[in-house]
């Protein structure tokens, strides 16, 4: 009969799924400045404007018609 033997590696960390970091919760914190931010902020809407700048001017010229018929 042969005895089998049993190592224990004492090296390795055990590591609970109960002790694991959670995800945080919530929306993600910006490192932006105030500043920054608003730059952002104007540059996406020229960015919009300048791709639908047709939308812009149909929309505008629908809003001075309804103005013009009302008055």
């Amino acid at each position: 009969m042969t005895t089998t033997q049993q190592v224990f590696n004492t090296d390795d960390v055990y590591v609970s799924i109960y002790d694991r970091p959670k995800r945080g919760k919530g929306r993600p914190k910006s490192s932006l400045t105030d500043e920054e931010k608003a730059q952002k902020k104007r540059d996406n809407q020229k960015k919009w404007y300048n791709e639908n700048w047709q939308y812009k001017c149909l929309k505008e010229r629908i809003r001075q018609e309804i103005i013009r018929h009302s008055a």
